[in-house]
């Protein structure tokens, strides 16, 4: 189907569409709650996150608020038996509208998440970090990875393609047991920083190295400001 982030935009604040484009690549799931006759009439957007995480799911939350009908609810996940310890985690969901059944039917095929295809001419910088902050994470090479275990091998190979063409990052794909994920390696370290590190909120800095002023003489320069 055609790109709905256009009409996307013109019903929600710029950080909003940039929060929900990058959580949906990411952990987060749209879920259709009718179907029509050509398309689904409405949608959702689900945000769970586990127990650590409750700040980033608060974050979410108040980006989200005025979407929403009910706050952030933490429930037991499951219980631990050997250790006699329980699990929980994070969530709330907006309420559905018919706009995000247009882009259920672009992030899904048969109830699939898929790597929506013309994305490159949408994909920001933010969206990124909202990705990475769901998915990322560093390794002990001054390297990164983005956990795509859900996108197919085919998809993962146009993410690398379109981290290249949006961004000039290079990155690859690596095995990580059965499946794969994205590589982002020591030499794309830097630039990878500087690219997110503007929209990375506080409780996920743990996740990237270097704060942005050991970076004040890098070579590379983006622009970071979005309105909204």
């Amino acid at each position: 189907m055609d790109n709905p982030v256009g009409r996307l935009k013109s019903e929600l604040s710029p950080l909003q569409v940039e929060v929900i484009i990058g959580s949906v690549l990411g952990d987060a799931r749209l879920e259709c709650r009718s179907t029509g006759v050509r398309y689904p009439t409405s949608a959702r957007v689900r945000v769970h996150q586990s127990d650590v995480q409750k700040e980033y799911v608060l974050w979410k939350y108040k980006v989200l608020e005025n979407l929403c009908s009910k706050e952030p609810r933490r429930v037991m996940t499951w219980h631990d038996p050997i250790r006699n310890k329980n699990h929980y985690s994070w969530y709330f969901h907006t309420k559905t509208f018919p706009i995000l059944s247009e882009l259920y039917q672009w992030f899904y095929h048969d109830k699939v998440k898929v790597f929506p295809e013309d994305i490159e001419h949408i994909l920001t910088p933010r969206m990124l970090a909202v990705w990475f902050m769901d998915d990322g994470s560093k390794t002990s090479h001054r390297s990164f990875t983005i956990n795509t275990h859900c996108f197919s091998t085919e998809e993962q190979l146009r993410i690398v393609e379109v981290l290249k063409k949006c961004f000039d990052i290079s990155s690859t794909i690596v095995k990580d047991r059965t499946k794969f994920k994205i590589s982002i390696g020591s030499y794309e370290y830097e630039k990878f920083v500087y690219l997110i590190e503007p929209f990375i909120i506080p409780t996920m800095a743990y996740k990237i190295a270097n704060p942005r002023n050991d970076l004040a003489h890098s070579r590379w320069s983006y622009p970071t400001k979005v309105e909204g």
